[in-house]
């Protein structure tokens, strides 16, 4: 993949989970109840076990680290491997419109990814872009360049993040548009002065973007 800085125009900006890939919250709770006895969801998380998350979304602790925070709230288990396969089960699919929508949009936009993400799950949906699309290039067949918080040390929506992005690709703030599906995410863009849009997950992207785009652009 190219780390040169981008030709400044229009760049399209995804998050990757529940934008390109969907997610299933409510199967990955219900996969650790039945795992743990743990009857948790997003409100009712440790805080130890949030701060953790966004420490393993940045890169900051090894996969040992973060599976270990899990198994000291669990008397039922210690298998990391069925920690990791409910960490998993998050992950859903990627409709092969989707890639259909990638390869359209690259002839005319620059396509970027800027997502909070960690090594257990892009090994993951690795495996299943191999497995189900046949598809071992991923981020280089369909993107410009790709931010993985994993990898730059920086997660959303810290305002870091963008200004990092912002630097790196060298494309100015109105040339930018940014597609997430959490608002806070959003409005820290918008704060740095890029279009944004919330996505609903509800709503396949391929059905919506052509609305983000005049949305954004006319």
């Amino acid at each position: 993949m190219n780390k040169n800085r981008l030709e400044n125009k229009r760049t399209i900006i995804f998050d990757f989970g529940n934008v390109l890939i969907d997610l299933d919250f409510d199967r990955c709770f219900e996969t650790y109840r039945e795992l743990t006895g743990l009857d948790w969801s997003m409100e009712t998380l440790p805080s130890d076990v949030i701060n953790v998350i966004h420490k393993y979304d940045r890169g900051h602790i090894s996969d040992e680290a973060f599976i270990w925070t899990f198994q000291q709230h669990s008397a039922a288990t210690s298998n990391p491997r069925l920690f990791i396969k409910a960490w998993n089960s998050l992950i859903g699919e990627i409709q092969p419109e989707r890639f259909e929508m990638l390869e359209s949009l690259r002839e005319n936009y620059n396509l970027c990814i800027l997502s909070n993400i960690n090594n257990l799950h892009l090994k993951h949906i690795h495996r299943h872009l191999k497995t189900e699309h046949q598809v071992t290039d991923f981020e280089d067949r369909f993107f410009e360049r790709v931010f993985y918080s994993h990898h730059i040390g920086k997660r959303k929506p810290d305002t870091e993040i963008y200004d990092y992005v912002k630097s790196e690709i060298g494309v100015s703030e109105s040339n930018i548009l940014f597609i997430d599906d959490l608002p806070e995410n959003i409005s820290a863009a918008r704060s740095k002065g890029w279009h944004g849009q919330v996505h609903d997950p509800k709503n396949d992207i391929v059905d919506v973007i052509n609305n983000y785009l005049h949305e954004a652009w006319g």
